[in-house]
Order: C-alpha cells, then sequence, then structure tokens
C-alpha cells in the first residue's frame, strides 16, 4: 500500500505530538524495574519488529542483521519537527560517546516527497554521521509508535528486545534524556 502523507498532516502531526511532555515506557518492564538485574525473558521485554530500510547514501539497513552486535537506538524524525531538530545535538554526543562500544544509532526519517529533498542539508546542518533510513511511506513508524509521535525513540537490546519506547523531546529535560542514557547503558551491560 503506498501512503504518504501531504505537508499540512506532518505539520498537523508535529505541532500536536511534537509536545513538551516526554512520555516514556519501558518495554513490558514498569519504571521501578528498570533498576533490578533481569533478562529480557523476564521482564517481558517487547521483541523489536524487523525491518528493511533504505539508506540516504543509497545502501539498505536490516534491524535483525545487528542482532548480537549492536544495541540500537532507533530515532523516528522529520525535517518539519522543531522538537526532532532539537533533539538531534543531543542523539549526535551520545552516538559519538557510545558507538565504539557496540552502539549505533538510526535515525528514520518520515519525510514524504513534499520535503524528501529537504533532508540531506539538514542532515550535514545537524552533523547526523550515524545511518539515516527513510520511511517514506511511514511503514516501519507505524509498527513501533502508532500514534504517530514525533520524536519517537526506541532503544533495542543485542538479543532484538525493546528496552525502553520514549515520545517527545523538551529541551533542558535531564530526567528523560538521564533516562534514555540508562536504559542504553543497561542494554549495553547485557552481553
Amino acid at each position: 500500500m503506498h501512503r504518504t502523507a501531504p505537508l499540512s498532516v506532518v505539520l498537523l502531526c508535529c505541532a500536536t505530538a511534537c509536545g513538551p511532555a516526554t512520555t516514556q515506557t519501558t518495554g513490558g518492564a514498569t519504571a521501578n524495574d528498570a533498576t533490578k538485574p533481569t533478562t529480557p525473558a523476564e521482564t517481558n521485554y517487547e521483541e523489536a519488529p524487523d525491518f528493511t530500510l533504505p539508506t540516504l547514501d543509497g545502501d539498505s539497513v536490516t534491524l535483525s542483521e545487528l542482532r548480537g552486535d549492536k544495541v540500537v537506538l532507533i530515532d523516528f524524525w522529520s525535517t518539519t519537527c522543531d522538537p526532532c531538530l532539537r533533539e538531534m545535538p543531543e542523539l549526535v554526543k551520545l552516538y559519538k560517546e557510545k558507538k565504539s562500544k557496540g552502539f549505533t544509532i538510526l535515525a528514520i526519517t518520515i519525510d514524504g516527497p513534499d520535503t524528501m529533498a529537504q533532508v540531506a542539508s539538514v542532515v550535514k546542518s545537524k552533523k547526523m554521521i550515524f545511518p539515516i533510513l527513510l520511511d517514506e511511506e511511514t511503514e516501519v513508524m507505524d509498527r513501533y509508535n502508532p500514534k504517530g509521535e514525533l520524536p519517537f525513540t526506541a532503544v533495542i537490546d543485542r538479543k532484538g528486545y525493546i528496552r525502553l519506547k520514549r515520545a517527545g523531546y523538551q529541551a533542558g529535560d535531564t530526567a528523560s534524556m538521564d533516562s534514555l542514557v540508562a536504559a542504553i547503558d543497561e542494554a549495553m551491560a547485557d552481553k
């Protein structure tokens, strides 16, 4: 099914979904469970849906090919989402700090035909040095984030389980960023 969103719909989604509140969940676990040492099966973490998407540079990435090797942060974003763009420097910093330790970021843009031409210039201006994946029809986003909230982040451990889902971004929300880093570190500690 070929589906694209008109620019007005994308902007409306960003205006409503990219609000100041940041919400997050930890797979099937509660916030109190995040500090307990457990395995994904013991906490009922949800298995991350597999996907293959084209990249901005013409290759493709399949999530399951990273299993066993990398902890993956998936970030859904758009060039028309201001909170998405404000968050990028934080993600670039995080990537630089952790990439040598078995961590990667897959930044999945949901820009459609109306705004796809802007993606390369935004990637360059925000110094996004991690893989940029293209989900023009929002098929992958719909599987991870049916509400269409932006930005939307998921942390996937090496076994392919979702450790954290986070919707929204508010500059200066250190508690949310600390929770994100803690989920990444926890997933990286589990081999």
